[in-house]
């Protein structure tokens, strides 16, 4: 039996998840889960009391750990990826990158040029590849000592090897796969020049990021006609390349994208969340948390900062008074157990023609393996038939269907996979693009998890 244990180089896995070395979630650095649900959240006035909770403030708190994996059988998945589009990728013990779920928009383009059908990409498998053939998870071509993989919302997906490259593939319309716009599709992972070794990457819907190895600075690339973009160099072509955020004081502890699904012409808006040395929050896009250090310039914006804050994720935030809270589609408390456990925190929304704001997709996960979701419950992402359940306003506990072992999960748009500790991945909600990875696709609801093949 091999041992592996899941890193926290970032607290959110349905962005990106790295492979390296920690202690086990519950061990001596992590406080148990005292195995407690709240039927119901507390007043909003009143942060959840739990006996015996750590003091998130005190420089000496370690933060909790993911559950280790121990593999029982080949292939052994130790990470699975998802930022609700309509493909998942996972990430294996051999540093190989396995994929499924929908390749291409939908129908393959014909190029002009040679009237053969031309596919986005997302699954790396270097070919057209039709519906079917994407339920099943298959190898990335090419791709090997990857250590972490990021997907986005926008049928893209980046890894990272083990020399602290970035490979990307897929969609890369805006160039947030780290190539000219021009370079509409990456139908193989291709190489992002001109960016540093870095220990990791996260991928949205039209920027991409990575820290760097060397002294943790932030880089990213993506579109210009975008908050992101113009606090970058300038330039007259649509994307920018890799970088250097200088607006991001390093070094960077933690990285996270968070994607909104807008009614604008660019349907993707990304907003970049970092967390500070000195436990400082700071975000900079479409919809940033706390307050900007300088006036605010639309031509050259700067990061916004929040302090007093533990660990990060996608529009969600553990602070020092051991509250969990996020500020998507408003700021509030996330009543889950045990708050101080949690290891990861992953907010997706969307934005209408009035700007309303409504979550899509969510999820938050403690070191104990409990995974909680909210969000639309369409074809039964949430565990729930969708005639029982429409849409989550809370998290819910997903132990009836993911169990109490999970290490990571991914989001589709109406879909959940979830890594567990024997490395084995399992699926369940919406199955018309093959995101439960079952070899099938079909239009019916699947609130029941099963195995990937």
């Amino acid at each position: 039996m091999t041992l592996l244990r899941v890193g926290l180089g970032s607290l959110f896995v349905a962005s990106f998840v790295p492979l390296g070395c920690s202690s086990a979630g519950g061990g001596a650095d992590s406080p148990a889960f005292d195995g407690g649900v709240e039927t119901s959240p507390p007043p909003a006035s009143a942060p959840p009391q739990d006996a015996g909770a750590p003091d998130t403030g005190r420089a000496d708190f370690v933060p909790a750990s993911r559950l280790a994996v121990a593999c029982a059988a080949e292939p052994c998945y130790v990470a699975v990826s998802g930022n609700t589009g309509e493909h998942v990728c996972g990430l294996l013990k051999d540093g190989s990158v396995r994929c499924w779920g929908r390749d291409t928009r939908p129908r393959a383009e014909t190029s002009p040029d040679e009237g053969e059908p031309q596919a986005d990409g997302a699954l790396g498998r270097g070919r057209v590849v039709s519906a079917l053939e994407g339920a099943t998870p298959a190898p990335v071509v090419g791709l090997t000592g990857a250590t972490q993989i990021s997907v986005g919302k926008n049928l893209g997906t980046c890894a990272r090897t083990g020399d602290g490259s970035v490979y990307c593939w897929g969609r890369n319309e805006y160039g947030q796969l780290g190539r000219p716009a021009a370079e509409a599709r990456l139908a193989v992972p291709t190489r992002i020049e001109g960016l540093p070794p870095v220990s990791s990457v996260a991928l949205g819907g039209s920027t991409g990021c990575a820290i760097a190895s060397a002294d943790g600075a932030l880089w990213c690339w993506g579109a210009r006609d975008s908050k992101i973009g113009r606090a970058a160099a300038e330039g007259e072509s649509i994307s920018f390349p890799p970088q250097l955020m200088t607006g991001f004081r390093a070094p960077l502890r933690e990285l996270a994208i968070a994607t909104v699904r807008t009614a604008r012409t660019m349907p993707f808006a990304d907003t970049i969340v970092a967390l500070l040395d000195g436990r400082i929050l700071a975000s900079l896009g479409e919809l940033p948390a706390g307050e900007s250090s300088q006036p605010w310039s639309p031509a050259v914006p700067v990061p916004f900062e929040l302090h007093d804050v533990a660990r990060i994720g996608a529009f969600g935030y553990l602070g020092s008074n051991r509250v969990l809270s996020r500020w998507v589609p408003e700021s509030r408390a996330l009543y889950v157990p045990a708050p101080y456990t949690v290891v990861d925190v992953a907010i997706a929304a969307t934005q209408d023609v009035w700007s309303t704001l409504q979550v899509e997709q969510a999820g938050v996960l403690l070191s104990s393996g409990r995974l909680f979701r909210w969000g639309v419950n369409a074809a039964g992402a949430l565990g729930s038939p969708a005639d029982e359940l429409d849409i989550a306003e809370e998290p819910r506990d997903m132990t009836h269907v993911a169990g109490n072992r999970v290490v990571s999960f991914a989001m589709t748009t109406a879909s959940t996979c979830v890594s567990l500790v024997d490395g084995k991945v399992k699926c369940w909600g919406t199955n018309q693009r093959g995101e439960l990875g079952r070899g099938t696709i079909d239009a019916e609801e699947h609130p029941e998890a099963e195995e990937i093949r």
